[in-house]
């Protein structure tokens, strides 16, 4: 597994040794200690996928597997990919849960190419006063056909209404942050920061300070507890950014629309 480890992690100084109760970690010959939180999802990784191919028969089994690039780097995700894919290419039925949307665009690119019967399927929580539920639906095609959460956050912001509860706003301030974020990132192509940018943008000034303080302020956890402003503020600031992104880009706003109110 020494060999599979060196190319998953693109670094030589980790190497196993036969112990007789499994084997002995070790990082440039003395025994490893402190483990990184990606070091030990690699490891597990690859002795599932191992274990898998030693043990298993992968031609009549189903697999499933949750999360396998939790707490990895963007650059051992296509390592991930590649040992998994190689894997499982002749499994009779796969199960594979992912929240990371770069490693399920791998996912179903591999997929739709392989011309294999498929379900994209996606979990959605939602709340009342008395309850959070969730469920299991069919993956938004917004996040199927596009190659960023862009156009689906954008439609969670559009489509979004407050009912008052915290339940149905906590997660709007993020969502709103991340528009944001993109919208800026091709409107004002510069490295400044956020506040810099939006502060570039040709609207009102007003609306623009409580854009920001919402998106900054609010979609981030600050140690302080929940900030009862959260539930006031979140209608008519998710209003404001959409309005601005509107009024600025017309054209771009009137596409996002269209694909956020198609049936």
């Amino acid at each position: 597994m020494t060999g599979p480890l060196r190319n998953f992690l693109g670094r030589t100084d980790l190497s196993f040794e036969s112990a007789d109760d499994g084997y002995l970690v070790k990082r440039r010959g003395v025994r490893a200690k402190r483990l990184s939180e990606g070091e030990k999802t690699a490891i597990a990784f690859l002795y599932f996928i191992v274990q898998l191919e030693e043990d298993f028969d992968v031609k009549d089994g189903i697999v499933v597997i949750d999360d396998p690039i939790s707490s990895l780097d963007s650059s051992s995700i296509y390592q991930a990919f590649a040992h998994l894919k190689n894997a499982l290419k002749n499994a009779k039925q796969v199960f594979l849960l992912t929240h990371n949307f770069d490693f399920l665009k791998l996912l179903i690119n591999w997929v739709d190419n392989a011309k294999a019967a498929k379900y994209y399927m996606m979990l959605v929580c939602s709340g009342s006063a008395d309850s959070r539920d969730a469920k299991i639906q069919r993956l938004d095609k917004l996040l199927e056909d596009h190659p960023t959460e862009y156009h689906y956050l954008f439609k969670v912001l559009y489509n979004f209404k407050s009912d008052g509860t915290i339940l149905t706003s906590y997660h709007i301030p993020n969502i709103a942050r991340k528009v944001l974020e993109t919208f800026l990132e091709f409107h004002v192509p510069s490295k400044d920061k956020l506040f810099k940018k939006l502060e570039a943008v040709a609207f009102d000034e007003n609306k623009k300070t409580a854009i920001y303080k919402f998106a900054n302020d609010l979609s981030h956890q600050t140690g302080k507890g929940f900030d009862p402003a959260l539930v006031a503020e979140t209608q008519k600031n998710s209003a404001h950014l959409l309005d601005m992104i509107e009024t600025v880009a017309p054209l771009h706003y009137a596409g996002l629309k269209t694909l956020a109110t198609a049936a």
